[in-house]
């Protein structure tokens, strides 16, 4: 905090003739440094501040101090950590009042965050009481900052939510302009099909389910989580293509997320019958839809890309920052124009993830796998039958040709050699999540550590079978 106090003076002779008893000496001098934060006041302001003559001892006077606050033009000076550090300091009620007269703020540093490692070093050294002042009367930056815990988040974005959703009810009402209700309506409904998809199965097996991320300005953007992202063996985190929109797609990509997240359960109760190494994981998997992705007008361009590339790569990063000393198995699936997202991510950015799923994927420009940052290149790719867009490499090279190195990615539907069930086939540029596909089944097996057991297309029937019960 931006502040200084002058030392507090205190003197008999400034009690006048009363002072003058015997009790006390004829001259008493106290020197104390006062921590009082002042916010908001112009530089070299002035505040006579009043003291209970109890505290002291006995009869006092207090001389005026010098108080010297932050102003609000102080603040706009700072950026990113300094931003940060400052506003963690500030007393509750005057986070609120800047925060609110300067919305800009928030949207700023979520836009443009410090890194996530500093993030999550700055989270851990501030006070229980600094964290819970920040947690309310910021809930929507606490919320969206990378490298913070996943309770907090989703406390503080659910909080947001709710909060939004009863303004922008009240801003419709009144709203003098056509144009400013459609804007409020299309981010209600947005915020609106957000809680929807969290609204947590009656199941009892169905997963905790969180906001780890809400925006729901223009396109929106959002990341939900089922399963417990803090303490997860396995994290899956999916990323969608063209036309997956918040207001439109994101009970849907949710959907295909607890899918997902089903079948890698159920794979590590089956496993966990024959390798005590499976029994007692757990999984987590990530409904991401973090970024704003294209439509017809703009899927030509990677404008996007680039901020999906980076919006992915703070997050990646933003749980290894969190999960450091016990970091999980980490896996991206991404469909699509999402492919090429985050095959910039992985070879522009310094991380590292454990696999890397790639389905209806347009391409990128690394050439190989040898260019990702993926452990021991475990990298698949699957095309599906009618699926025009894996074969235009419209951003690059094709992921799927011999030359690239990855692994292939059965889809085209088989039995499977563990369970001897049928597998559907994936038709077309939608079809790899299908509940009951060959696909999505390999899709699991890769996110919880076997790839060996992932059917492969033209491979097969070299898949290694396990003698599991049904």
């Amino acid at each position: 905090m931006l502040f200084d106090v002058a030392a507090l003076l205190i003197t008999s002779a400034a009690l006048g003739p009363a002072a003058e008893a015997p009790v006390e000496p004829a001259t008493t001098q106290i020197s104390q440094v006062i921590d009082l934060p002042v916010y908001g006041a112009p530089s070299n302001s002035h505040s006579v501040v009043p003291i209970d003559p109890a505290a002291i001892g006995h009869p006092v006077s207090i001389s005026m101090f010098r108080v010297t606050g932050v102003s609000d033009a102080s603040l706009e000076t700072l950026s990113g950590m300094d931003l940060l550090r400052e506003l963690s300091v500030l007393p509750s009620t005057q986070v609120a009042s800047y925060l609110s007269s300067h919305p800009s703020v928030v949207t700023d540093l979520i836009a443009h965050p410090p890194a996530v490692q500093q993030v999550n070093d700055w989270w851990t050294g501030l006070t229980a009481s600094e964290q819970d002042v920040l947690t309310i009367t910021a809930p929507r930056l606490v919320g969206n900052l990378d490298g913070l815990p996943v309770t907090v988040r989703d406390r503080s974005n659910r909080a947001w939510v709710s909060q939004s959703i009863s303004s922008l009810g009240t801003s419709i009402s009144g709203a003098d302009g056509r144009a400013i209700a459609q804007n409020d309506q299309h981010s209600l409904h947005m915020l609106k099909q957000i809680e929807a998809a969290l609204k947590q199965p009656k199941a009892k097996s169905a997963p905790k389910r969180s906001l780890l991320e809400v925006d729901a300005s223009g396109s929106g953007k959002a990341a939900i989580v089922l399963g417990n992202l803090q303490t997860a063996d396995y994290v899956t985190y999916m990323v969608p293509g063209m036309f997956f929109t918040v207001d439109g797609q994101m009970g849907d990509w949710t959907g295909d997320a607890a899918d997902l997240y089903a079948q890698q359960v159920t794979w590590l109760h089956k496993l966990g019958k024959v390798d005590p190494d499976d029994r007692g994981k757990t999984v987590a998997v990530v409904s991401w839809m973090g970024y704003q992705t294209p439509d017809l007008t703009n899927v030509g361009s990677l404008d996007l890309a680039y901020k999906g590339r980076d919006e992915l790569a703070h997050a990646v990063q933003g749980l290894q920052a969190l999960r450091a000393a016990d970091e999980p198995y980490t896996t991206i699936v991404a469909h699509s124009y999402g492919s090429t997202a985050a095959l910039m991510a992985l070879t522009e950015y310094n991380f590292r993830v454990d696999a890397l799923v790639l389905v209806g994927t347009p391409g990128s420009a690394a050439q190989s796998v040898d260019a990702l940052h993926v452990r021991n290149h475990n990298v698949f790719v699957g095309a599906a039958a009618w699926d025009p867009v894996p074969a235009s490499a419209y951003f690059g090279s094709d992921p799927s040709s011999p030359s690239y190195g990855a692994k292939v990615l059965g889809v085209g539907g088989a039995v499977d050699p563990i369970t001897g069930k049928h597998l559907g086939a994936s038709i077309g540029h939608n079809g790899y999540f299908d509940v009951g596909s060959e696909s999505i089944r390999n899709m699991a097996l890769i996110g919880i550590d076997h790839p060996e057991l992932a059917m492969t297309g033209s491979a097969k029937d070299k898949t290694r079978t396990l003698s599991l019960e049904h």
